[in-house]
């Protein structure tokens, strides 16, 4: 996919909205170009949302992109280290309690989040039961 060009004509903001400031550095210093992109050209930052879960108790974070719809993980994987996130996840089953028989949904548990910079990824079905998922950037020694 070619790279597009953000266009400034005479210090005016491009037509996507895109800003520029010039500075000559007044000698001292090179010239020094300073760009302010818009939201279109802005790094999408992915992070905490409000969670609002269905009827049923399932949610899945709104940002996370369509993969395929496909079983392989690799592509959510792929995703995942790009955004620079660390994840961490379990089954209902895997805490102190099970969900009630008659809970065949997942609207019962509320999972607590590993620490406070962890935020939900989701909270949805898999073979083995309802599974969450959490995220938080990955921490650089």
């Amino acid at each position: 996919m070619p790279e597009e060009k953000i266009t400034f004509v005479n210090g005016e903001p491009a037509k996507c909205g895109c800003q520029m400031e010039f500075s000559s550095g007044g000698g001292e210093y090179s010239d020094v170009l300073y760009v302010m992109p818009c939201p279109n050209h802005s790094p999408k930052s992915f992070g905490p949302v409000e969670v609002k879960r269905d009827k049923d108790g399932w949610w899945w974070h709104p940002g996370i992109p369509e993969l395929d719809g496909g079983e392989d993980p690799a592509p959510y994987r792929a995703w995942v280290a790009e955004q620079g996130l660390e994840v961490k996840g379990w089954h209902s089953g895997d805490e102190t309690y099970d969900l009630p028989e008659e809970d065949a949904a997942c609207t019962a548990w509320n999972p607590e989040s590993p620490g406070p910079e962890w935020f939900l990824m989701g909270i949805f079905d898999t073979e083995d039961g309802p599974y969450v998922q959490w995220a938080r950037r990955e921490v650089t020694p």
